[in-house]
């Protein structure tokens, strides 16, 4: 019996069809889209960087906690750079819009990201 209002699945499963994201407004199917926040599983492998250079969000608020393996976080704002190393399960980070981040896999690791709000087209993209 399911109950409305409630909805169960599997991150890595579900997140596979969409970099990692299983929960926000991007969503294609109604039980995950959401405009209060979104979710990512990110599996990434040895190696993986941030493509895009460095990103921002406009109206965003981003948390990322390591789950497994360890993962460096390179922030910056206007000309301060800052490095966080998520390397004990449970580290985590926070940062607020506008804050641009780049981010790389020194090992095989998996991320729990939550970003709210989920806005259409908040992302800003930097080159390196």
């Amino acid at each position: 019996m399911e109950i409305d209002g409630v909805v169960k699945g599997n991150a890595g499963t579900e997140g596979a069809r969409m970099r990692g994201w299983f929960f926000g407004q991007f969503m294609p199917d109604e039980a995950h889209r959401r405009t209060d926040f979104e979710l990512k599983w990110g599996i990434h492998p040895k190696g993986e960087r941030e493509e895009h250079g460095w990103v921002a969000n406009k109206t965003s608020t981003t948390f990322s906690m390591l789950v497994e393996g360890r993962f460096l976080i390179r922030m910056r704002r206007g000309d301060q750079i800052d490095e966080v190393r998520l390397e004990e399960r449970g580290d985590y980070v926070m940062w607020e819009p506008g804050v641009e981040h780049s981010w790389e896999a020194p090992e095989d690791c998996i991320i729990l990201s939550v970003r709210c709000p989920s806005v259409p087209d908040d992302q800003v993209v930097r080159p390196l």
